[in-house]
This record gives C-alpha cells, sequence and structure tokens, in this order.
C-alpha cells in the first residue's frame, strides 16, 4: 500500500550526492513539494536560497501551493522528490514553465514504458541521470523505513543540454 500523498521523505545523503555534481553555485532554487522540509534544509546548507512550497501542510514552507496549476515559475532552477505518482506530470509543468535546469528524485523504473517515453523522454530528453549504484531506502513520511530498502533511485536533470547520458553515483 503506498503512504497518502505519495509522501516520502527524501534522505540527506541523496540530496547531497546530488549537489556533489550539480547546482555547485548558491542560487535560488524552487522546491515544490517539500514536505518536511528535508531537501530544502540541505539544499540552504549548500547556500542556496530556497523556495519552499507544497500542496500539503507537514509544518514546513507554504502550504496550498498547487505545482501543476502554476503559470510562470519563480526562479531559475527546481530541484524535487515528486510525489511519483504525478513525476511525469511536474516534469512536464517544469518544461511548459521554462526552468533552465529541473532535478527530480525517482525511482530509476521512472525509464520503463512506451507512453512515458512517446510523452515525455522522446519530445524532451534529460541531461543526465544519476543512477544510484547502491539500493536507497526512502521513508515513508517522517516514520518509517520503506518495506524493503532495496529499490533502485536516480536523480533526472533536465537542462539546456538533453544529452540523455547516464552517470552512477
Amino acid at each position: 500500500m503506498r503512504e497518502k500523498d505519495d509522501f516520502y521523505s527524501t534522505p540527506e545523503p541523496m540530496t547531497e550526492a546530488l549537489l556533489q555534481r550539480e547546482f555547485k553555485q548558491p542560487s535560488l532554487v524552487h522546491e515544490p513539494a517539500c514536505g518536511t522540509g528535508r531537501l530544502s534544509k540541505v539544499l540552504g546548507s549548500y547556500n542556496h536560497r530556497v523556495i519552499s512550497e507544497d500542496l500539503v501542510d507537514r509544518g514546513f514552507g507554504k502550504v496550498n501551493q498547487d505545482f501543476l496549476m502554476r503559470w510562470e515559475r519563480p526562479c531559475d532552477y527546481l530541484i524535487t522528490n515528486p510525489p511519483f505518482k504525478l513525476a511525469e506530470d511536474f516534469i512536464l509543468k517544469a518544461i511548459e514553465l521554462g526552468y533552465t535546469r529541473h532535478a527530480w528524485l525517482l525511482r530509476l523504473a521512472f525509464l520503463e514504458g512506451q507512453g512515458r517515453y512517446e510523452r515525455l523522454f522522446s519530445k524532451h530528453p534529460f541531461d543526465v541521470c544519476y543512477v544510484f549504484s547502491k539500493r536507497q531506502t526512502m521513508w515513508i513520511g517522517e516514520g518509517k523505513p520503506t518495506s524493503s530498502g532495496t529499490t533502485a533511485y536516480a536523480w533526472f536533470v533536465w537542462g539546456i543540454e538533453s544529452r540523455r547520458r547516464i552517470e552512477w553515483i
């Protein structure tokens, strides 16, 4: 059974792994699915200024903010762990809004599917996919780890290059 609203808290080392490779210059970054702020706090510790928002009130960031209903982007960069069931819609919205660079923490299985390939990857190739070579454990909300801890995750990053390369973390 899935967590309500697909809320799986982002472990700090997963965000740090991205920031060691991308978004190295302090910038203004949008986090549209901030949850309890774990990802946003890591961004702040790397000297990024963060616009933290979420549709659901989890005690952090500006709430009742529906990313899919946005008409304009608040800045050039976006980094998030979106609700998986809405990930493709979130990415297409970010592309529509014209973010310069955007990164998405997703299960590696996001690469699968002919429909997703036709709707997203064939028209909007990502720049780089950073695959975690060691499987990661995500947390259900802020409470308990997911049952197996054996899920393959990756950071998918879109930008101006669109070279569709894969690297390992």
